[in-house]
């Protein structure tokens, strides 16, 4: 809210109330960097005066007492509890599964990592208590054979502390789940495929393991068209009279 205008009457100077636009010379409230009257500082929903020591919920400049507030979040005024930690809450939190938390309480129930709640995680339960798992430690559908009590690495064939990764029906550690080509480390939320039964991030897959059209060398995702053992990407094949793309060829859909 912008300050309260001041206006000169004689050698005095006095503010002026940003409600009433009334000059203001005795009992005023001050919120905001503005004075007001007393009388015109009111909540915008039921009209009551606001005291100078109450709470009040203010949004977009409009003033809002605690009992309005209340019916709309009747969580303002309440000592709000940490669903982790079941401490309060004095500044901060965040929400997850309909649930305060301290930022640093939110975390994977496995492995510990803090989560993000704007990530994809899983709500699992815990000693009857609804909490957050990380999707590297969530052991997807058909690897529920996978203990996770005892984890070796794939990669590495060394136990598993703490954090890891769930991939091609088995645990690796973070640093040990990497392209088998160039050795690139692959994250846990990327994209990759796989050769000879081993991770291939999807750079090397397009390099090295994909067809590549015979016209522009470039690799050739889905169908492909296929003339003397050779593959063309659809748009590469053209009539070299007409300069329209071939339509009536068998398509093939290309190796990965």
């Amino acid at each position: 809210m912008l300050p309260s205008t001041v206006n000169v009457f004689g050698d005095v100077m006095v503010s002026t109330c940003p409600v009433c636009f009334t000059p203001i010379t005795d009992d005023w409230i001050v919120y905001s960097n503005a004075k007001y009257h007393k009388a015109c500082f009111t909540c915008c929903k039921c009209k009551r005066v606001i005291g100078s020591k109450e709470t009040l919920k203010n949004k977009g400049g409009l003033k809002t007492c605690v009992d309005c507030a209340k019916k709309d979040d009747p969580s303002i005024g309440e000592t709000k509890v940490c669903h982790g930690c079941d401490k309060d809450i004095d500044k901060a939190w965040v929400i997850g599964m309909e649930k305060k938390w301290h930022s640093e309480c939110f975390k994977c129930c496995e492995c510990n990592r803090v989560i993000d709640p704007k990530e994809k995680f899983y709500k699992v339960e815990v000693d009857g208590k609804k909490v957050p798992k990380c999707t590297d430690c969530k052991v997807t559908k058909g690897m529920e054979d996978l203990s996770t009590k005892e984890k070796k690495c794939a990669g590495c064939e060394k136990d598993i502390d703490n954090a890891w990764v769930v991939a091609l029906n088995a645990f690796w550690h973070h640093g040990c789940f990497k392209c088998s080509h160039c050795d690139r480390e692959i994250d846990s939320k990327e994209s990759f495929n796989t050769n000879l039964g081993k991770p291939v991030c999807m750079g090397c897959n397009n390099d090295h393991f994909r067809k590549k059209c015979l016209v522009c060398a470039k690799p050739i995702a889905g169908t492909s068209l296929i003339y003397k053992e050779a593959s063309y990407h659809h748009a590469c094949v053209n009539c070299f009279i007409c300069g329209d793309a071939l339509k009536r060829v068998t398509t093939k859909k290309s190796g990965s």
